[in-house]
Parts: structure tokens; sequence; C-alpha cells
């Protein structure tokens, strides 16, 4: 189902050929940090949750940002719409590296916006063009991103 107010990605340049429909969502969580200037590395630990109903799938991976970064900020969570040809993705299928660039700020409670897109298109997946990140702190970035994504074990509760 397409969402208001968000271009849906033309999935049949990348051949996959197919229209793009919503196979779920992918929330990543970071820990604490501090970034001193120009750029900083966060560790993520990101759960898949497809519309498909097949099972929460786990990833671990990194977030990392080149620009302007100042700040301290808590813990972080990040969520995406993932757009893919099918609604029936296997496992590990988030797997790889998304590229595109961020900004936000916080001041307290804060929000940023994280435009990514796939590396590799070929896959005729997505995730969904902008993602709205929150945290708390203070801080300030402007940069570009890459979110690189590996399947990760189920952990333990």
């Amino acid at each position: 189902m397409p969402t208001p107010g968000l271009a849906q990605p033309d999935m049949q340049a990348g051949g996959a050929g197919g229209t793009a429909i919503e196979s779920g969502l992918l929330e990543c969580r970071s820990p604490a940090s501090v970034s001193y200037g120009f750029g900083s590395s966060r560790r993520l630990t990101c759960e898949f949750r497809p519309s498909a109903r097949m099972g929460t799938q786990y990833y671990s991976g990194t977030f990392d940002r080149v620009g302007l970064d100042f700040g301290v900020s808590d813990q972080g969570s990040m969520i995406w719409m993932v757009l893919s040809t099918t609604p029936h993705l296997g496992l590990g299928a988030l797997a790889g590296t998304y590229v595109g660039v961020t900004a936000g700020v916080a001041l307290g409670p804060g929000l940023a916006a994280n435009v990514l897109v796939a590396k590799d298109a070929a896959h005729g997946l997505a995730l969904q063009p902008v993602s709205v990140s929150a945290d708390s702190g203070l801080a300030i970035a402007l940069a570009a991103a890459s979110l690189t994504l590996a399947p990760a074990p189920s952990p333990t509760r």
C-alpha cells in the first residue's frame, strides 16, 4: 500500500521486474554515542518484522556518518519501511550496504531524517527513502551516511 506523501521507488529499473510493495518494517537501535566532529560510527542491533508474518529476522550493523557530526546522545532508534518486489523475503535478505545522507538536531529530545537507498539495486529491495530517528541529547548532524547490515542470531531474552 503506497504511503501518502512519499514517492514509491520504481523497482523495474533495477532489473527486479515488479512493482514495489511493503514487505515489513526494519527497526534499528544504537547505544549512547559521542560525536567529535567530522564523522561517527554507531553499532546497531536491528529487527525486521515482515508483513507476511514469517517471523522476526535479526541483523547487526553499523551506521556511519561523514560530515558535520557533533554531540552526545542516548540510545537512538531508526525505523524504515522495507519495499521489495515480493512480500516474502528470505532470511538475511536485507544484508548489505545502503547509502545516502542524514540530517538532524537534538536539544533534549530530537529528530533526524535518514535518506538511504540500497547500494545494489539489482535485488529488487529498498528501504523507504526516508526514515525518522529519535535521539535525546545535544547533537547536530549533516552528513553522508551508510548503513551496513549482516544477519545476526536471535537475541536471548
